[in-house]
C-alpha cells in the first residue's frame, strides 16, 4: 500500500518520470533509435502459467554511477530536464577515466546505454611466470530494449577472461633466456606446445584479436540461448577496448565508435586569414583525431548485404530483391529500362523493369536513414533474435554478424618527449561513445573539444570527467522554448537519441604498464637468482650424499701384496664468475667417475679444468709407474 501511494506521489509530481521496470511489465515503445516499429516486442509468455518471462538482469544504470535507488534511476530518465550523469565516486574508475551520460528526449522510456569496465590478471596457475594484468572498457547501445546491452556490461568482460585465459601459455611474460634455450623449451609447460611447434607463426596480437573476436561471438549466442528462459533482450552494438601488456585493442561491431583524439607538440603556426583579421586558434590546428573503428550501418556494409541476399535468395523470400535502382520504381514505368546495379557490382547498367523489380532492397536509403529489409540500421552487434522485418516477417538476423572489427596500437613504440610535456597529445587520449554522440558531433570536433577542455583544467583530477561532460552536454543542446532540443553554437536540432561517453587517458595506462615492467624485471631476477641458489644448494646435497656412501676404504690385492687406497676425492673448487652488471653467480657442475676414484667439480673456466686434469693424470702416471716398480721387485725376490 505504501509503495502505491509513494508511486502516486511520484506520479503527481513528476508525471513524466516512467515507472521503473519490473517482472511483471515490459517497456514497450519505441524503444530504438534504429527501428521503426516495436512488434518485435511483444511480450513472451512462459508456458505455464500464461505469466510474463522475466528479464535476466533487472534494469539499472553502471555501477560507477552509483544510482542506487529507485528515485535516483527515475530521476536520471527524466526526459524533459535530461540530466547530465556523472560518477560521484571518479576513483572507481582507473587512471582518472571520464564518464558522462544523459537520456534521449523521449525515444524510449529508459536510457538503453550501458557503460562497463574490469580490471583483471592473468596468472600462472604454476606460478612460472609473473601474473599480466588488463584493464577492459565497454560500452553497449541498446535497441527494442535495454536486455540485451544489460546482459553484454554484465557478461561480456567474463567470456573475454576465459578466452585470455584460453591462450595464457603465450599471453604471459617469459625469461628470454630460457625461451631462446633449445633444451628448456619443452620444460616451459611439456602439455602445451611452444609455438616453435606450430605449422604458421602465431603472435600475442592474433591471439588477443583472436580472444575479441571469438567472445564477441559467444556473447551473441549467450543472448541466444537465453531467449528460452528470460523476454527478448532486443539486440545492442558493442564498441570495446582492452589494455594489455602494453598496447590497446579495440573492437567495435555496430554504430558506436572509438577515436583517439592527438595534438602534435610543436605545432606549426597557421597564418592568419588577412581578409577577416581573425587569428586562428594554435591549440585547434594542433588536433588531430585518429578514427579507432568504422561505424557497420547498411550503407557501410551495402557490399557484404547484398552478397549475403545473393549467395542465399531463400532469406528474402519474395519480399525482397538483391538489386539497388538509381530512382525508385514504379509500377508505371514498368517495361521501360532502368539504372540499376545487382549484388556487388560497383557500376550501373540499364536493364528493362519487371514484376520481380517492385520488391523493397534488401538495402534502401543513404546515410544514417539506410535500412536493412527497411527495419534495421545497424548490421553488427548482439542480439535482435526475434527481430521480424516490418510488414514481411521476414527474420534479420541472418543478415547480422556479432564480428567486430579490431584495430590495436602498440604503446610501447611512441615517442613522447617529457620536455614538452605532452603525453596526452602524444599517447592520445580515446574516446568512445555510443552514436546519440557521433550523430550531431564530428570527430575533429571532439577532438578539440577535448584538448581545449583539459588546457582549462591542467592539474585537476577530475580533468578527464570533465571532458566527458562536456562532450555530453555539447551533444544534447540545450531546450528552447518550443520544448525542442537544439544545439548551443548552431541552433541545428541536437541529438533525441541516449548519450554515452567514455574518455580514457592513455598516457596514464602507459605510466601503470612502465611500473609493473620493472617490478616484472625485479621479480624475474629474484626469480633467478633463488633458482641459482636451489640449484647450487642441490647440488651440495647430492656431493654430501655421495661423501657419506662411498666414503670407505677399498682393499685391493695385487701380486700377491695389499695394497690399500683410501677414496680419493680431488679437491672441490668453486669459482664464482661475475657477470656483466657486477653481480656475482655461483655455476656448479659436478662430474662423477664411474670408479668413484675422482669427484670433480667444474666451472665455466675451461682452461683451469684442463690444468686439473692434466695434474690428477700425471698423478695417475706416477701412481702406476710406482704400481709396477714393486711388482717387479717382488719377481726378483722370487
Amino acid at each position: 500500500m505504501f509503495s502505491n501511494f509513494k508511486e502516486r506521489i511520484i506520479s503527481a509530481i513528476a508525471p513524466d518520470l516512467p515507472p521503473l521496470p519490473g517482472n511483471s511489465e515490459r517497456a514497450i515503445g519505441a524503444g530504438s533509435g534504429h527501428h521503426h516499429n516495436s512488434t518485435h516486442q511483444r511480450l513472451r509468455f512462459a508456458a505455464s502459467g500464461g505469466q510474463p518471462m522475466p528479464d535476466k538482469f533487472p534494469y539499472a544504470r553502471p555501477p560507477f554511477l552509483q544510482l542506487l535507488t529507485q528515485d535516483e534511476l527515475r530521476a536520471s530518465a527524466d526526459h524533459n530536464v535530461r540530466p547530465i550523469i556523472v560518477p560521484r565516486d571518479i576513483n572507481l574508475l582507473p587512471w582518472g577515466t571520464g564518464y558522462a551520460e544523459c537520456v534521449n528526449s523521449g525515444k524510449s522510456e529508459w536510457n538503453e546505454d550501458q557503460g562497463a569496465f574490469c580490471r583483471q590478471v592473468l596468472s600462472d596457475p604454476e606460478h612460472k611466470h609473473p601474473d599480466l594484468p588488463y584493464t577492459y572498457f565497454g560500452i553497449f547501445d541498446g535497441h527494442a530494449g535495454y536486455g540485451a546491452a544489460l546482459a553484454a556490461s554484465h557478461q561480456f568482460h567474463h567470456i573475454l577472461h576465459e578466452k585470455l585465459v584460453d591462450c595464457l601459455e603465450l599471453l604471459l611474460p617469459r625469461d628470454a633466456d630460457a625461451t631462446n634455450s633449445g633444451g628448456d623449451r619443452n620444460k616451459l609447460n611439456p602439455t602445451f606446445p611452444h609455438p616453435i611447434y606450430f605449422q604458421r607463426r602465431v603472435t600475442k596480437d592474433e591471439l588477443i584479436i583472436g580472444a575479441l573476436e571469438s567472445a564477441f561471438f559467444n556473447m551473441d549466442s549467450l543472448i541466444a540461448q537465453d531467449s528460452d528462459r528470460y523476454r527478448d533482450a532486443g539486440g545492442c552494438t558493442a564498441c570495446v577496448s582492452l589494455f594489455i601488456d602494453g598496447k590497446m585493442y579495440v573492437a567495435n561491431a555496430g554504430d558506436s565508435r572509438a577515436v583517439l583524439c592527438q595534438r602534435r607538440a610543436t605545432p606549426e603556426r597557421p597564418q592568419a586569414n588577412t581578409d577577416s583579421g581573425i587569428e586562428p586558434d594554435p591549440l585547434e590546428a594542433s588536433c588531430y583525431p585518429v578514427p579507432f573503428s568504422a561505424d557497420h550501418t547498411p550503407e557501410t556494409e551495402r557490399e557484404r548485404l547484398l552478397n549475403v541476399a545473393r549467395l542465399k535468395p531463400h532469406l528474402m523470400g519474395k519480399h525482397y530483391v538483391a538489386m539497388e535502382y538509381a530512382k525508385r520504381p514504379h509500377i508505371k514505368d514498368m517495361g521501360q529500362r532502368i539504372l540499376c546495379r545487382q549484388g556487388t557490382m560497383r557500376g550501373w547498367t540499364y536493364k528493362t523493369l519487371t514484376m520481380e523489380d517492385l520488391c523493397m532492397p534488401v538495402v534502401n536509403g543513404e546515410g544514417k536513414r539506410s535500412r536493412l529489409l527497411g527495419t534495421l540500421g545497424v548490421t553488427r552487434g548482439f542480439g535482435d533474435h526475434e527481430l521480424l522485418a516490418i510488414n514481411t516477417g521476414i527474420q534479420i538476423k541472418p543478415f547480422l554478424t556479432p564480428h567486430p572489427d579490431v584495430k590495436q596500437r602498440d604503446l610501447t613504440q611512441v615517442v613522447s618527449i617529457p620536455d614538452e610535456d605532452n603525453r596526452d597529445g602524444d599517447y592520445g587520449v580515446l574516446v568512445m561513445a555510443t552514436d546519440g554522440l557521433w550523430d550531431v558531433s564530428e570527430n575533429d570536433a571532439v577532438s578539440r573539444t577535448v584538448f581545449q577542455t583539459l588546457s582549462k583544467y591542467p592539474t585537476e583530477k577530475h580533468r578527464y570527467t570533465m571532458v566527458a561532460q562536456e562532450l555530453v552536454a555539447r551533444a544534447r543542446g540545450k531546450i528552447n522554448d518550443s520544448g525542442h532540443w537544439r544545439l548551443a553554437d548552431s541552433k541545428a536540432a541536437a541529438t533525441v537519441d541516449d548519450i554515452s561517453v567514455i574518455v580514457i587517458p592513455v598516457c596514464q595506462y602507459y605510466k601503470e604498464h612502465v611500473e609493473w615492467t620493472q617490478n616484472y624485471k625485479r621479480d624475474l631476477e629474484h626469480r633467478r637468482r633463488q633458482a641459482q641458489a636451489n640449484m647450487a644448494q642441490e647440488a651440495v646435497n647430492v656431493l654430501n650424499g655421495v661423501f657419506a656412501e662411498e666414503a670407505h676404504v677399498v682393499e685391493e690385492e695385487e701380486e700377491g701384496e695389499v695394497v690399500v687406497h683410501e677414496a680419493r676425492i680431488s679437491h672441490i673448487q668453486t669459482e664464482v664468475p661475475r657477470r656483466v652488471d657486477g653481480t656475482l653467480e655461483e655455476t656448479l657442475v659436478v662430474e662423477l667417475t664411474p670408479s668413484l676414484e675422482h669427484v670433480h667439480i667444474q666451472n665455466a673456466d675451461s682452461a683451469a679444468v684442463e690444468s686439473r686434469k692434466e695434474n690428477v693424470n700425471d698423478k695417475d702416471k706416477e701412481a702406476s709407474t710406482t704400481r709396477q716398480q714393486k711388482g717387479r721387485k717382488g719377481k726378483g725376490k722370487h
